[in-house]
């Protein structure tokens, strides 16, 4: 059965396309030459139509050549549960096939990872007979967008700048599990006022064990929404 083609929400504004990311030790400059990047390319990610409905495992499928170059692993995380990350190899034509415990309007992010190399994540929302998805605040951006990678001990800055004509409003930061060592310099509620900018702090100086998680920037108004970054820390 032809797999049906999924809705597809990149992080990234624009159209979806081949995402690249090249990522070694948190982008350390190297005389050496650089590694080949890996493309996790969105257009060739699908689910199984027989999962879509009732069902509370999806399969996520990518094409030949999804994955280039065509080794390593896809790490799929549902960004609606806080279910550990689902790991899968991909084969040798850059295909792959993920089981991950979801149901419609979930949404999944994928990332390629290849040692300690990973590609930008791709987020697939598993739309079901409505495909909607929930509103976005083009005028809202945080910078890095979508992924921050640390070492241990090390700390990075996540700005969130408003553009909008009108005040956002955040509820306090959180991570989706917990259970890695990063920490959040802010822990309340706070408003980013129009033409303003706040910094949040994301450090891995804490006591988890898992080497990944997410951080939710969830804002309530003017409308509901989020931005979801996810945290690495290198194999």
């Amino acid at each position: 059965m032809t797999a049906r083609r999924t809705e597809r929400r990149g992080i990234r504004r624009g159209a979806m396309a081949a995402l690249l990311a090249v990522l070694l030790g948190g982008c350390v400059v190297s005389p050496q030459p650089s590694p080949p990047v890996i493309v996790l390319d969105g257009d060739l990610i699908a689910s199984s139509p027989e999962s879509m409905i009732l069902r509370t495992t999806i399969s996520v499928v990518g094409e030949a050549g999804a994955v280039d170059p065509p080794e390593g692993v896809i790490v799929a995380t549902n960004l609606d549960t806080t279910d550990a990350p689902v790991v899968a190899e991909v084969n040798a034509d850059g295909s792959f096939q993920v089981e991950v415990a979801a149901t419609t309007a979930h949404v999944v992010r994928l990332q390629a990872k290849q040692e300690a190399r990973r590609s930008e994540p791709v987020d697939v929302v598993l739309a079901g007979a409505s495909g909607t998805t929930p509103p976005e605040l083009t005028c809202l951006a945080v910078e890095p967008d979508v992924w921050v990678s640390l070492d241990d001990g090390a700390a990075a800055e996540v700005v969130v700048r408003n553009t909008c004509a009108e005040e956002v409003a955040f509820d306090a930061p959180r991570l989706r599990r917990g259970s890695s060592p990063f920490t959040v310099s802010v822990t309340a509620p706070f408003v980013v006022p129009a033409g303003g900018a706040m910094v949040v702090t994301v450090r891995a100086d804490g006591d988890g064990e898992e080497r990944e998680d997410v951080l939710f920037l969830e804002f309530t108004a003017p409308v509901i929404g989020r931005r979801a970054l996810t945290l690495t820390i290198p194999d």
